[in-house]
């Protein structure tokens, strides 16, 4: 899966212009960067390990993202980078995490969130890859793991509602994707395997994937549409007042 990120910056006359969209290629183990129109890309940073999902802080000029590593050597992680891709770090390194998918960024309060797939696990981190949590668990070995239905992949967060939404994907077309929330923080005496205020909000969907704070387009050039068309359905998470978000 690849997520698209675009950031938008202030002119010193104080008028909003058009940032930078930043591309996660999957196949090739690459980031890419280039306007909102598709011109002037550049590569950014090459030997990723299969990323997959994408944040940008256009403030703190820096961007996240995950790379899945080959699951079954449990080799996952999470890198940081300015921008223009200098100053490459890791902040999760491997067997944290096992297959970090979808990644969202939690600015005001300091955290990073993704979905482990085949680790079966909702979790999150400072934004400097310290103090790892689980705030989620659906399963645990082996056996568990060749169960799809329990693969955590797209995340967001309700900030004001304090709540965590989360996809679990089943087989492909097997109508057993779901969409789940939960508090943010974890009920007093719990754990990550048996909280009690996990909810289902739907099921019986073909495959939820992706779930992001804001749905945004991409301009109709080749690699950009190359990449759209590859993407499977996302969800979009946005808070009301004195309601639950909707999708």
């Amino acid at each position: 899966m690849t997520v698209l990120q675009t950031t938008r910056t202030k002119a010193s006359s104080g008028a909003t212009r058009s940032g930078r969209l930043f591309v996660l290629e999957l196949s090739g183990d690459r980031i890419h960067s280039m306007n909102p129109d598709g011109s002037g890309r550049k590569t950014i940073v090459t030997n990723c390990r299969f990323p997959d999902g994408i944040a940008v802080d256009a403030q703190a000029g820096h961007i996240y993202w995950t790379n899945m590593g080959v699951p079954n050597l449990d080799d996952g992680s999470i890198e940081r980078a300015d921008l223009d891709g200098r100053n490459r770090k890791v902040i999760v390194p491997q067997g944290v995490t096992h297959t970090p998918k979808q990644l969202h960024l939690d600015k005001e309060n300091g955290k990073l969130y993704w979905g482990d797939r085949e680790g079966m696990r909702v979790m999150r981190a400072n934004l400097d890859g310290s103090q790892v949590e689980t705030l989620v668990e659906t399963g645990r070995g082996d056996e568990d793991r060749r169960d799809e239905a329990r693969w955590c992949v797209g995340i967001t967060i309700d900030p004001k509602l304090r709540k965590i939404y989360w996809t679990q994907k089943g087989a492909t077309k097997g109508g057993q994707g779901r969409i789940f929330r939960a508090n943010i923080e974890m009920p007093k005496g719990e754990s990550p395997t048996n909280r009690s205020d996990v909810e289902v909000l739907f099921d019986r969907l073909p495959e939820p994937v992706t779930s992001s704070s804001i749905w945004r387009t991409a301009p109709s050039t080749g690699l950009t549409a190359a990449i759209l068309r590859a993407a499977t359905p996302s969800i979009a998470c946005r808070s009301t007042a004195r309601r639950s978000p909707r999708f």
